[in-house]
This record gives C-alpha cells, sequence and structure tokens, in this order.
C-alpha cells in the first residue's frame, strides 16, 4: 500500500503560513514609514511656526528700536507724556511732531503706536504690527528725558 507522500496527497502545512507573514511584514513596514512620515511633517511644521514666531517677534523690536531713534531731539519732549495727551499739548512740546511717534516703516512693515505711558525714567511702550502682532516693551529714559537709554525685553500682548 502506498502511503499519502508517494501519491501526491500530502500537504505541507508550511505552505500557506508565508503569504499571510508576507503581507504582514509589508504591513508593518508601510505602517512605519507612514509614521516616519508623519512626524517628519509634523517637525517641518512646528520649525516653520517656530521661524514665523521668531521673525514677528524680531520686527516687533525692531519697530520698538525705531521708536527710540525717532523719540529724539524735539520728540524727546513727548516722552514725558503719555501718548494720549500727546495732541493737546500745544506749546509745551511745539516743535514736535506727534504723528511722527506714531507710525513708522520698518522694511515693508508698518508698525502703528498702541501707547506710551511714562513713569519716571521708564515708561511702557505698546506696538502692533500691520500683520496684528501686538507687544509690549520697558523703555529705560535718560535721567532728564531727553532720549531712551534702552529698549527693554518684549513681552507678548494677546
Amino acid at each position: 500500500m502506498s502511503s499519502f507522500r508517494q501519491r501526491g496527497c500530502y500537504q505541507n502545512t508550511t505552505a500557506g503560513l508565508v503569504l499571510p507573514l508576507a503581507l504582514s511584514a509589508a504591513f508593518l513596514i508601510l505602517l512605519s514609514s507612514t509614521s516616519l512620515y508623519s512626524l517628519a511633517l509634523l517637525s517641518l511644521s512646528r520649525t516653520r511656526i517656530s521661524t514665523a514666531e521668531r521673525m514677528r517677534a524680531d520686527q516687533l523690536r525692531s519697530a520698538a528700536q525705531h521708536f527710540a531713534q525717532l523719540a529724539t531731539d524735539s520728540h524727546a519732549c513727548l516722552l514725558t507724556w503719555p501718548s494720549s495727551r500727546w495732541n493737546d499739548l500745544g506749546s509745551q512740546c511745539a516743535d514736535a511732531d506727534p504723528g511722527r511717534l506714531q507710525q513708522g516703516l520698518i522694511g515693508e512693515d508698518v508698525w502703528s503706536l498702541i501707547d506710551w505711558v511714562p513713569n519716571g525714567e521708564t515708561g511702557r511702550l505698546r506696538l502692533r504690527l500691520a500683520a496684528g502682532a501686538r507687544a509690549a516693551f520697558l523703555l529705560a529714559l535718560a535721567p532728564d528725558g531727553t532720549a531712551v537709554r534702552e529698549v527693554g525685553a518684549m513681552q507678548p500682548l494677546v
């Protein structure tokens, strides 16, 4: 009598295992590569957001420095008064043009003054960029109030 092997009826029990194993391995590789791609896109997105935030902060700092440069000579008189009163000063700051300190241009970016509030030898400067970014700065004034000595750290406004 012949055995099942000799008649060719014998089935190899490992023959049906290779295809599912290969498909599982391919799926695992596909899933891993998709995850890595997602992480790369997320990292790129975070880098772009961080770069944009740094650029906005730099533009705001430049606007504050520009304000400090403009607040010299006859315009320095305005630093002793809150910006809400600049247009009502009359002869107290006769040669000063308040409009010059209320808006400026840094490169292609327009900045505008939100307000200036002096407090002794310091003052709080709040600015807005045309794109909407806003920030506050503490400015140190010269003892005689004739110039800005230092522009302090930026404090973002929401």
